[in-house]
C-alpha cells in the first residue's frame, strides 16, 4: 500500500509541474484567467502531493507501532 501512495504523491508531483509550467506560458502571453487556473490546479496537486507523502509516513509508523 505504501507504494501505491509513493506512486499516486509522484503522479501528482508530475501534475503540479505541468500545470505550473502551463501558467508560466500564461503569465508570458499575459492571460491572466489561464494564469490564475493553472496556479489553482498546480496548488491543488501540490497539497494532494503532501497529504499521500503524509498518509504513507503515518502507515509506516502505525505498522511499526502495532
Amino acid at each position: 500500500m505504501e507504494r501505491i501512495y509513493g506512486y499516486f504523491s509522484l503522479l501528482s508531483l508530475l501534475f503540479s509541474l505541468y500545470f505550473g509550467s502551463l501558467a508560466a506560458f500564461s503569465f508570458f502571453d499575459e492571460n491572466m484567467d489561464k494564469l490564475y487556473l493553472n496556479i489553482g490546479y498546480c496548488a491543488l496537486f501540490l497539497s494532494i502531493m503532501i497529504f499521500t507523502l503524509d498518509v504513507k509516513k503515518h502507515k509506516k509508523t502505525d505498522r511499526t507501532n502495532q
